[in-house]
């Protein structure tokens, strides 16, 4: 009986969250997944530097959100085009646009995100999810997979699996939305149909 409750703390521990989890993923099992011409849910997240990111905050910006983990490979092969990207639009449109890159590792992994983000000379923001609070939210079907979010906080566009961002073809509702503005639920609709029938 040594130690008593002093051996046991990391049981009770992870049950907890077990619990935590579990209450989170019924609480959310009835919410519809998150597609184009939908409100993007707001969340509030803490980054790896230790700064709050709060969704609803960036009303008024062209968002771009991103859902990773490191284990993944087309996560690995995307993140270098990512940066670029996220540069070239800070340099080009300034405030108008930001770049949230949610990392889906769970709380095992938490220690592999930052000696990742330094391998891959990853600088913009990077909020963690180690609980998959977003991902059941959001109800994403990997990662990556990624939602560009208009000025009004709707999604314009929803990308599964990865891209190579620095591809003009990959930027042109971000390019949209800097240029023309945020359009009505309904032409987002129309434009993802017409690119499932390959128009």
């Amino acid at each position: 009986m040594k130690g008593g409750m002093k051996d046991r703390w990391p049981y009770l521990v992870a049950a907890a969250v077990v619990i935590l989890v579990v209450g989170y993923v019924v609480k959310t099992a009835n919410i519809n997944p998150v597609s184009v011409g939908m409100v993007a849910p707001d969340f509030t997240l803490s980054t790896v530097d230790g700064k709050t990111v709060h969704l609803s905050d960036l009303r008024g910006k062209v968002v771009m959100l991103n859902f990773w983990a490191t284990w993944c490979k087309p996560c690995r092969q995307e993140m270098p085009s990512m940066e670029e990207m996220y540069h070239g639009f800070k340099n080009l449109a300034g405030d108008r646009f930001d770049l949230i890159a949610v990392n889906e590792n769970n709380i095992f992994y938490q220690g592999k995100i930052r000696p990742f983000l330094q391998k891959y000379g990853i600088d913009f923001p990077v909020p963690v999810d180690p609980l998959g609070k977003l991902d059941h939210l959001y109800k994403i079907t990997g990662v990556p997979e990624t939602f560009i979010i208009d000025q009004k906080g709707v999604v314009a566009e929803h990308v599964i699996g990865p891209r190579d961002w620095r591809m003009k073809d990959s930027l042109v509702t971000v390019h949209s939305l800097l240029d023309h503005g945020p359009k009505p639920p309904s032409a987002y609709l129309a434009a993802k149909k017409d690119a499932a029938s390959g128009y």
